[in-house]
């Protein structure tokens, strides 16, 4: 009969299979079976030494020291669910974005964990709007007038009452999705190929509910001056 059994991980541990089933594109679970095979092959007194014959339904895994991988791995799979389906394999929607706009979402992620919050918000990915000189986003923010340190001193005012969870695993939250659905809508609107730091900072501007966007409406950062700003841009993003 069957039996089941709850397997807890530290955060670093999650981090680490996260990133392995973004690669592989093979289930957490599925991973954590087949490492658990192997290492049972490999230290089960009696039992012959070398590759694990996996279940016809689990490729053959060896579980090696995995180097850092993108931390926008969990991004990635927000614009999978932001589009609305998954690609085919080797195809990923992340690849629309610019270089740029890959830096821009990976810093987002990375300001949500400095932060300690579990999730990533609008929020976060405004303070990333300023992380390279070179975005679109910051050379369009810069325009308008909206510096970072004013961004993140009223940040800071309107979450600090905000109790914060002790990050186990972090997510993009549901308006994120919304943005990024926006700033591909945006960028096909316009015939870009490829969706950049300009078209992630108009979505912000553009979905005007959540955090990001209400204060770049306070700060003058409307989607109309957004919009005039990027239009000045002669130089595409790569």
């Amino acid at each position: 009969m069957p039996k089941a059994t709850t397997v807890r991980f530290t955060d670093e541990m999650f981090a680490r299979l996260d990133q392995a089933s973004a690669r592989t594109g093979m289930p957490v679970n599925s991973i954590v079976i087949a490492a658990c095979l192997e290492w049972m092959q490999r230290h089960t007194p009696g039992e012959p030494r070398g590759q694990v014959e996996f279940p016809a339904e689990l490729p053959r895994l060896t579980v090696p020291t995995l180097a850092a991988a993108p931390r926008w791995s969990t991004i990635r799979r927000a614009v999978e669910q932001a589009v609305g389906k998954r690609p085919p394999a080797g195809m990923y929607p992340f690849q629309r974005f610019t270089g740029k706009a890959q830096n821009l979402l990976t810093l987002a992620q990375t300001e949500a964990l400095k932060a300690g919050y579990s999730y990533i918000g609008t929020e976060h990915m405004l303070l990333a709007a300023f992380g390279d000189a070179d975005f679109q986003s910051a050379k369009v923010l810069a325009a308008l007038g909206v510096d970072e340190a004013t961004v993140r001193s009223t940040l800071d005012k309107l979450m600090a009452k905000k109790k914060r969870a002790v990050p186990t695993r972090i997510i993009p939250t549901s308006r994120v999705k919304l943005v990024i659905e926006l700033a591909f809508k945006l960028c096909d609107s316009t015939g870009g190929l490829k969706v950049g730091t300009g078209h992630l900072l108009l979505a912000l501007a553009t979905e005007e509910e959540g955090i990001a966007g209400h204060v770049l409406k306070d700060l003058g950062a409307t989607k109309l001056s957004i919009e005039s700003e990027l239009g000045g841009l002669t130089e595409p993003e790569a």
